[in-house]
């Protein structure tokens, strides 16, 4: 038996409505499911324009948190970055810029 999903984006009808301040990031070449267009889509879509920030040549599962040795080895296809990505780094980044926008924009 196979199966397949079907990933539904939302409109800019459906989104009209959202007043939550968004931070959105996106991997410059999308995978899993994601295409790259899918992320700048939908900040256009949001009423408000997010803090959108685009992941430069990161994959998906670049927001994965750093594999341990042993899940690099069981699951490259998840761990293993390419085109020089240092996730590690990213993370520190990502992790840092996160936490400002929550304390700014969440209380």
């Amino acid at each position: 038996m196979s199966s397949f999903a079907v990933i539904v984006f939302p409109t800019a009808e459906s989104l009209k409505n959202v007043k939550a301040p968004i931070q959105l990031w996106a991997s410059q070449f999308g995978g899993d499911g994601v295409l790259p267009h899918n992320a700048p889509a939908l900040a256009n879509a949001l009423p408000h324009r997010p803090d959108y920030h685009l992941v430069a040549n990161a994959a998906h599962f670049a927001f994965l948190a750093p594999c341990s040795a042993g899940m690099k080895n069981d699951a490259p296809e998840i761990c293993v970055d390419a085109n020089g990505f240092d996730r590690t780094a990213f993370h520190q980044q990502f992790d840092e810029m996160a936490l400002t926008f929550f304390q700014a924009n969440v209380r």
